[in-house]
C-alpha cells in the first residue's frame, strides 16, 4: 500500500489563486533551504499552469497583481519582525504596532483579492466577518 496522496483538485477563487502565487514568488526569493525551493518550484508551476489555463485575460488585473504581491511583501516582513521580537521576548511598542498591521494588511489583502474576483467574475468569493 502506498503512502502517495493523488493531486486533490478543489475549486478556488481566482483571487486566492493569484495571492497563493505571490506568496510563492514570495518564498522563491526569501527562502534559500533547495529542499524547500524544490517544493516551492513544483507547487509554483503546478499553480501557474491553473492560472494560464483559467485566467486567459490577465492584463484585466495586472495592476491588482503588483498591489497583491507588494502587500504579501509586507506581510512577510511584518512576521519576520514579529518573530524576531519574541525570539528577544520584546513586547514594546514596535511589536504592538507590527501585529497591529497584520489585520490592517490582511484587510486591505482582502479587498485587493474581492476587487480580482469581482473584476473576473469569479464563482467563489471568499467573505471576511469583520468589518
Amino acid at each position: 500500500m502506498s503512502n502517495k496522496l493523488d493531486i486533490i483538485l478543489a475549486e478556488i477563487s481566482a483571487g486566492e489563486l493569484i495571492d497563493k502565487i505571490t506568496i510563492l514568488e514570495i518564498k522563491k526569493i526569501k527562502i534559500s533551504n533547495k529542499e524547500k525551493l524544490n517544493n516551492i518550484e513544483k507547487e509554483l508551476s503546478s499553480l501557474n499552469e491553473t492560472m494560464k489555463k483559467s485566467i486567459t485575460n490577465q492584463n484585466l488585473i495586472k495592476d491588482l497583481i503588483v498591489k497583491l504581491k507588494e502587500i504579501n511583501l509586507k506581510l512577510w516582513d511584518i512576521e519576520d519582525g514579529k518573530r524576531a521580537a519574541e525570539k528577544e521576548n520584546s513586547f514594546n511598542e514596535k511589536f504592538i504596532e507590527l501585529a497591529r498591521n497584520v489585520y490592517k494588511f490582511n484587510d486591505e489583502r482582502a479587498k485587493i483579492k474581492l476587487a480580482i474576483n469581482n473584476t473576473l467574475g469569479s464563482n467563489i468569493k471568499e467573505v471576511k466577518s469583520y468589518e
